[in-house]
């Protein structure tokens, strides 16, 4: 017999149906389907691939994953839907709004679905969105929810069937979900509100790669940690806080007679200031002076980096200079969005959520080619930094993926 919850969301399934069957007739009847206007999806170069109308209200927390879109409702019910297809696979309630959740991460090897919330996680069979069988309780594995010694305050990123977060308590934490325990975690400095980044580049002329995490507090500390040993690799403090998760890239070429490729983390501050520093050392290699506080993350393009300036633009700089003060290529006041992915022409998909319209960038000069509105849109997120598909949440609650037509 069908659990009443399960009731409530086989029924997204039959509406989702309803909906994929009859898209291709309903749009030939209008010029829109939910919000989008078709006649400018198809000159942003893209196309509805599916839609799914849940039964739940006010979902949030979109996440991505290689095979699953996820959400939250309202109810606290964790929602998974088939990537490729959309269709709804299971949805399960946590936290009963006692804790507010942080984010969703799904650990194939282990076959569970792990949610952190502030105060612990709770464990999900991935295959069936069930809790494990705690019949056997001197099996850890089977356990439906670890507390944690250290409140979670970002999400988490993983890592070696690890998830890594920040906390209130300024520490980086790695926490392993298989047995429930915290591995190991690494003081940054005051409370760490910004998800770590993992970051990897080349170190040795065999390809042997540097694991690391990169870790922010609000007292403007960042630090590298080797993701594998938990040991500093560096760290440095800034005049100001970052609000949004650092980035990084390798050049494609050698530079400046070096032996090896040059990988750099790029850090957006509040202090005003764009700054590269090296993966393996943290010495600088370039910093720009902005007119405004940097409040998201630089976006890396082969060997261009991509920042929003609040009030200024879109700005373009060399990722690699032979500069100490770095090499500016444009700033596009007209550009208000914020970079989430390329399209296979590789020009920036650019999201306003203040505006709720994507505009698609020229990285050369910096020209809009062209923008496509989104009014119903209350985020859109990619599943790849390249060439990636749009996954739309609207004020509805339809989830919607976008493809590129060409």
């Amino acid at each position: 017999m069908l659990k009443p919850h399960q009731i409530k969301t086989t029924l997204s399934i039959v509406i989702a149906t309803l909906i994929a069957v009859s898209l291709p007739t309903f749009a030939q009847a209008t010029k829109e389907v939910a919000g989008i206007n078709l006649e400018q999806l198809e000159n942003s170069g893209y196309r509805i691939d599916w839609i799914n109308q849940p039964t739940t209200r006010g979902l949030h927390l979109p996440t991505l994953t290689e095979t699953a879109f996820f959400t939250v409702d309202n109810a606290d019910f964790v929602s998974k839907y088939d990537i490729d297809s959309g269709k709804w696979l299971w949805s399960t309630p946590v936290g009963n709004q006692t804790y507010k959740i942080k984010g969703i991460s799904e650990m194939p090897n282990l076959k569970r679905t792990y949610v952190l919330s502030e105060g612990g996680v709770f464990v999900i069979e991935s295959s069936t969105g069930n809790y494990p069988s705690n019949v056997d309780t001197k099996t850890s594995n089977n356990s439906q929810f670890f507390p944690l010694v250290s409140i979670a305050n970002t999400g988490a990123v993983s890592f070696n069937d690890l998830m890594i977060y920040g906390s209130t308590n300024g520490n980086t934490v790695w926490f392993n979900p298989e047995i429930g325990f915290t591995a190991s975690n690494y003081e940054v400095g005051s409370s760490v509100d910004i998800t770590p980044t993992f970051v990897h580049g080349i170190r040795s002329k065999d390809g042997l790669l540097r694991k690391a995490i990169v870790s922010a507090s609000t007292n403007g500390t960042v630090v590298a940690i080797d993701a594998v040993d938990v040991r500093q690799i560096w760290t440095i403090k800034l005049l100001d806080s970052v609000e949004a998760p650092v980035a990084f890239g390798t050049n494609s070429k050698i530079v400046d007679k070096e032996e090896l490729p040059r990988t750099s983390v790029f850090i957006a501050g509040t202090d005003h200031y764009l700054r590269a520093v090296d993966l393996h050392s943290g010495r600088p290699r370039w910093k720009v002076l902005t007119e405004s506080p940097l409040e998201n993350s630089p976006f890396v393009v082969g060997d261009t980096v991509f920042q929003r300036i609040p009030a200024i633009g879109l700005a373009s700089y060399k990722a690699f200079p032979n500069s100490f003060n770095g090499t500016q290529n444009w700033v596009a006041s007209e550009v208000t969005g914020v970079p989430i992915t390329t399209t296979k022409a590789g020009k920036l998909v650019c999201w306003d959520e203040n505006v709720r319209q994507i505009q698609i960038v020229d990285t050369r000069k910096g020209g809009i080619v062209s923008t496509l509105p989104l009014p119903q849109a209350k985020s859109v997120i990619a599943n790849s930094p390249s060439q990636g598909s749009l996954f739309l949440l609207n004020d509805s609650d339809i989830i919607l993926r976008l493809d590129a037509r060409r």
